[in-house]
């Protein structure tokens, strides 16, 4: 949809009927689909995708009684960020993820903060199940439970892909230049490209193909010889090793 005919359909919305209102939230509701689509799979199977849907609808209605056409930034950018916030924010209040979920991606993240600190280097899979005294294969069963825990933390920072990565809210949602939000988000991207140097050769490998590529975990999987399963190990373990990083640099 061209932007003048859809900031014109935007506008409409706030003054026509409840019934024509339906009628425009449907012909937006693509926009929904996208971002869950996007934020569906990185989550846990528990995630149900109607719960993430409805959430996003109220994002979208959110976005159509609170756009403003005088922002040069497109209306579909800015449902999209609408929409993503509102789905991230049912799940905080959710709390979907069990308490003893969050605990154990909590023990592995000061695993590896720990460990690291001490090795001055990257700690193997031994070291770290040593470390909190299970078997290697029992902490590689952790890494794929924790994985959707780590994932939507890495979301709810804003780690989206695309054109929204590493944009600040404020760029978002205006599209305007912005010397110093410019400044600062060099600064970030600064810093988590020092935290990504810091990872296994496969591991960057991994989170580069996973982020900046967009390839799911199978392909991903192809790519660097191993199954899925054993993917969703290394991106696991690569954004614990990248939050104990930026812990330590931010």
């Amino acid at each position: 949809m061209a932007k003048a005919k859809q900031t014109a359909t935007v506008e409409r919305f706030r003054d026509v009927d409840e019934e024509q209102r339906e009628e425009l939230i449907r012909t937006f509701l693509p926009l929904v689909k996208r971002v869950v689509h996007r934020l569906a799979g990185r989550l846990p199977r528990e995630v149900d995708i109607r719960e993430m849907l409805n959430s996003g609808i109220i994002g979208l209605v959110d976005a159509l009684e609170k756009y403003d056409p005088q922002h040069e930034t497109n209306f579909s950018t800015y449902a999209q960020f609408r929409i993503r916030g509102a789905i991230l924010d049912s799940f905080r209040l959710q709390d979907w993820a069990p308490r003893s979920l969050r605990h154990k991606a909590h023990r592995l993240e000061n695993a590896y903060l720990k460990l690291e600190q001490e090795l001055g280097r990257p700690a193997e899979d031994g070291e770290v199940a040593e470390e909190l005294g299970v078997d290697v294969e029992t902490f590689q069963r952790m890494l794929n439970e924790v994985s959707g825990v780590v994932m939507l933390s890495f979301e709810e920072l804003g780690f989206g892909h695309g054109e929204e990565r590493f944009m600040t809210d404020e760029q978002l949602l205006s599209g305007t230049p912005d010397p110093l939000s410019d400044l600062l988000e060099g600064e970030r991207v600064e810093i988590v490209a020092r935290a990504l140097d810091r990872l296994p050769e496969k591991e960057r490998l991994v989170i580069c193909l996973y982020f900046y590529e967009e390839l799911n975990l199978k392909e991903i999987g192809d790519i660097i010889g191993v199954t899925e399963s054993r993917a969703s190990q290394v991106r696991s373990r690569a954004l614990l090793r990248l939050r104990s990083y930026l812990r330590r640099l931010v």
